[in-house]
């Protein structure tokens, strides 16, 4: 994973701590504080300013993890890249096993998906008393997909289009020539 340089630079502040006490304290606020449950106190043998970067680059690291769905491993080859102690890497990973089904959970709710067109509702509508006839007075077609919102129940559209018979069997072919390609790439042939 690419950090940012403050988030490097916050990890290995946790390496300039003596106590592992206290990095215990701090690595565990910050997985409080990103799975969104209030941290307890700090002790106060370091410098407030410190800590805040610390916690910064610590909740930084384990929602990009988590964002990635990195195992612990990964994690800690990543720390060990950044020249993070052992011990501090040991701990920080440690937390993160625990912590990273909330973590993941929680990340699911945010951010934008593609809709998933499985789930598309669809409309193919053709009104012979309409002017849904083309110049050469073939009949068309209006075809409406739309997503729905599982948690609000709202549609939102994702496509509309109008297309003759011809037209959409080209993209029904279209479609299976998608369907063939994409069991060929599952099937690794």
């Amino acid at each position: 994973i690419h950090l940012s340089q403050s988030v490097i630079k916050g990890l290995q502040c946790l390496n300039e701590q003596l106590n592992n006490e206290t990095v215990q304290k701090i690595i565990e606020k910050s997985i409080k504080r990103a799975t969104a449950h209030e941290g307890s106190g700090i002790t106060q043998d370091i410098i407030p300013g410190s800590v805040a970067q610390m916690e910064y680059a610590l909740v930084s690291l384990v929602v990009i993890s988590a964002k990635h769905n990195l195992t612990s491993n990964e994690m800690k080859y990543s720390l060990n890249q950044h020249k993070i102690r052992e011990s501090v890497s040991d701990q920080i990973c440690r937390e993160y096993e625990m912590s990273q089904p909330e973590l993941t959970s929680k990340l699911s709710c945010y951010g934008y998906t593609e809709p998933f067109v499985a789930d598309a509702n669809w409309k193919m509508s053709c009104n012979v008393q309409s002017d849904l006839v083309n110049s050469h007075g073939e009949l068309l077609y209006k075809i409406s997909l739309e997503d729905v919102d599982s948690t609000s129940g709202a549609s939102r559209s994702i496509a509309d289009f109008t297309c003759n018979t011809e037209e959409l069997q080209a993209l029904i072919v279209k479609l299976k020539d998608v369907e063939r390609h994409c069991e060929k790439v599952g099937s690794g042939k």
